[in-house]
């Protein structure tokens, strides 16, 4: 940030009292203007141990297949933005969910929040953000085509205790260079 958002006088990177960071500080109002991690939250679905992924109608990683997920909204809980993703991308709502997977991202400052719900059915309704949606099992996954390393952690994750232990399970993983999945 070169100017202040409160005072519009430049900024200046030093390390505040009571700090240990680098930070933008205001040279005039002494504004910190402190950058954090991103929240992306979303929903792992799964109808008959199959489940719910979604082709990419967006870049980055446009034609790749993801869960409805997206960057958390200011104003709302984890799983209102989780909810509220699920319900823009491919039109699931009014289910129970748990809390499945948190996945830091640290080198592009991220963390992942997916909930995992049982569908009742598999009626969806895809938005603008999407371009097709399907159910998968495992060997179906079309793994070269996964939009992300974290959407293939949570894939595997998933089929490796299943639906009745998802219910009951969370993960708490780090990024790691390494490709996960098939």
């Amino acid at each position: 940030m070169k100017f202040c958002s409160n005072c519009s006088n430049p900024m200046e990177q030093i390390i505040p009292d009571d700090d240990n960071r680098l930070r933008d500080v205001c040279t005039s109002c002494g504004y910190i203007d402190y950058q954090n991690p991103k929240n992306i939250v979303g929903v792992i679905a799964s109808f008959n141990e199959k489940i719910l992924l979604c082709k990419r109608n967006t870049e980055p990683r446009k034609n790749y297949w993801t869960v409805p997920a997206g960057f958390m909204e200011n104003n709302e809980s984890l799983m209102d933005g989780a909810k509220r993703e699920a319900f823009e991308e491919v039109g699931i709502k009014d289910y129970d969910a748990s809390l499945f997977m948190i996945y830091s991202v640290p080198h592009i400052s991220q963390v992942h929040f997916y909930f995992y719900t049982e569908l009742k059915n598999m009626n969806t309704n895809i938005g603008p953000e999407i371009n097709k949606v399907d159910f998968f099992s495992f060997d179906e996954i079309p793994w070269e085509k996964i939009a992300f390393n974290s959407i293939a952690v949570l894939i595997s994750k998933f089929f490796e205790i299943g639906s009745k232990n998802a219910k009951k399970q969370t993960f708490n993983l780090t990024f790691s260079k390494e490709r996960t999945g098939k």
